[in-house]
């Protein structure tokens, strides 16, 4: 008779990291504690499993704590999984990177686990800990490839003060990809109720933009271009009709 016996050897550890960008700058942290203590490393920490916590949550969460810098869950989007075996001297540890830029870098303010927090550029990073240096470069091809923070900036710099002023706000500044996106549907809401020929187009064209915007933002390549580019016209068509 064959048998089998499973045998655990170790366990596994959960974390996330984030890659955050502004400005051609990524932010960093200074580790307080071993391994890699004194050592430049990305804002990131051990996933909450007890609080039923994802890594999504916990890039967020970690991100504020160790810098003080609060970025939305929604503005985040995924790098990729990390769990070769060796990557962190402490034992087996699985994290799922996350990124997003930001327009202009906000002032860090190190806490938690780090000593030190601070912007260093892209082009002149210090030694890293772990595989970080790895995750930010497969984060900087995934900007490369991408573009979409960039170009949802580009379209808010275009449409960003008209819309704003059709729901009686100031010009937005440094809008995040899912603030444009909001800014957009107050727009088409705030025109929804009228009866008028014109301001009804309006609010379909702001419809038909919020659902391209909305879908742009977990698309890619050639399909992200597409739904950005058509997004662009609605935009354009909606604020054509209102001048």
């Amino acid at each position: 008779m064959n048998t089998h016996t499973d045998s655990v050897t170790g366990t596994l550890h959960y974390t996330a990291d984030v890659v955050l960008r502004a400005a051609g700058n990524i932010l960093l942290i200074k580790r307080r504690w071993d391994p890699f203590a004194g050592c430049w490393a990305l804002p990131g920490g051990h996933v909450d499993v007890d609080k039923a916590e994802t890594s999504l949550e916990a890039a967020v969460r970690e991100l504020e704590e160790e810098s003080g810098v609060t970025v939305p869950a929604g503005d985040l989007w995924q790098v990729g999984v990390y769990d070769a075996p060796g990557r962190d001297p402490r034992g087996r540890y699985v994290t799922v990177a996350y990124t997003t830029t930001l327009p202009s870098p906000v002032p860090p303010t190190a806490a938690d686990d780090a000593v030190d927090a601070r912007w260093w550029p892209l082009d002149a990073l210090p030694a890293l800990a772990f595989d970080h240096a790895e995750i930010v470069a497969d984060a900087v091809s995934q900007w490369s490839a991408t573009g979409r923070t960039d170009t949802f900036t580009a379209l808010s710099g275009c449409f960003g003060a008209d819309l704003a002023a059709l729901v009686s706000e100031e010009a937005p500044q440094n809008l995040t990809p899912n603030g444009f996106i909001d800014l957009v549907a107050r727009g088409r809401d705030a025109l929804a109720p009228a009866s008028v020929g014109y301001l009804q187009e309006a609010a379909e064209d702001l419809d038909a933009a919020v659902s391209c915007l909305t879908d742009a933002l977990t698309s890619s390549g050639g399909e992200q271009r597409a739904l950005l580019a058509r997004a662009r016209i609605r935009l354009r068509d909606a604020l054509e009709a209102l001048c």
